[in-house]
């Protein structure tokens, strides 16, 4: 179904593309962003400016901007735009938390950290993806870490973000 128009790309040339819960953010071949689909939450509303990465969860967005610098926009009640002042090499938002890779091979999360979804572990990474409720990262010595670790027997709750 494409009501919404979120499927509906738009003529140009781009060089990344990332399809979010509800709208579509792609890096044009000049640096910017174009976003398209529902706005809702201002999540389609790309800010001006050159940019190397973007990344689109459920309702907000993030990009990695020319001077490694990150710019999050969409909903935020729980601080998933909220990006760190810090010189960094990627972005990957999830569903109400956002993770980026340090200049320094570190991560930082920020946003909703029910159960420690934000806690990223200690270590040298070389790459980040989040999920709807959790984190994975490639490590520098080429193993995957995933957070948050539940318990035995604990799950998400149904319509938890």
């Amino acid at each position: 179904a494409n009501e919404d128009g979120r499927a509906d790309a738009p003529d140009g040339q781009y060089a990344a593309v990332s399809a979010g819960g509800f709208h579509t953010c792609a890096l044009a071949a000049d640096n910017t962003i174009t976003c398209w689909g529902v706005n809702q939450y201002g999540q389609a509303d790309a800010p001006d400016g050159q940019y190397a990465a973007v990344s689109t969860g459920p309702f907000h967005t993030c990009a990695l901007a020319a001077d490694n610098t990150i710019t999050c926009w969409g909903y935020n009640e729980d601080g998933q735009t909220d990006a760190p002042e810090g010189q960094y090499t990627a972005v990957s938002t999830g569903g109400y938390h956002t993770c980026a890779l340090g200049a320094d091979s570190t991560i930082t999360c920020w946003g909703y950290n029910q159960v420690g979804r934000t806690d990223a572990p200690e270590g040298q990474y070389a790459a980040v993806s989040t999920g709807r409720y959790h984190t994975c990262a490639l490590g520098a010595d080429k193993t995957i870490t995933c957070w948050p670790a539940l318990p035995n027997g604990v799950r998400w709750a149904t319509g938890d973000g």
